[in-house]
């Protein structure tokens, strides 16, 4: 269970965009090690699906999209980093 909170309750579901680059990779990966499911929203323009390779065996959905056009994002989500 993740020690990550929200207004009191594990936090269990975030969306990080631009999550393949290096900043993101890095965060996606904290996220999940503290058992955060992880939506990483990227157009890959400047980062890498290949960045997240390594971490595909855990709870983590790619997209492939620009956030300037939207998230396509289904369903709740505690967190957005952006």
């Amino acid at each position: 269970m993740t020690m990550l909170k929200r207004s009191g309750r594990p936090v269990q579901r975030v969306v990080v965009t631009g999550g393949a680059g290096f900043v993101g990779s890095w965060l996606v990966e904290r996220l999940l090690d503290e058992g955060v499911a992880v939506v990483c929203v990227d157009n890959y323009a400047t980062g890498s699906p290949e960045n997240l390779a390594h971490l595909r065996d855990g709870d983590l959905t790619l997209v492939e999209a620009d956030v300037s056009d939207g998230l396509p994002v289904e369903g709740p989500v505690d967190w957005v980093l952006h």
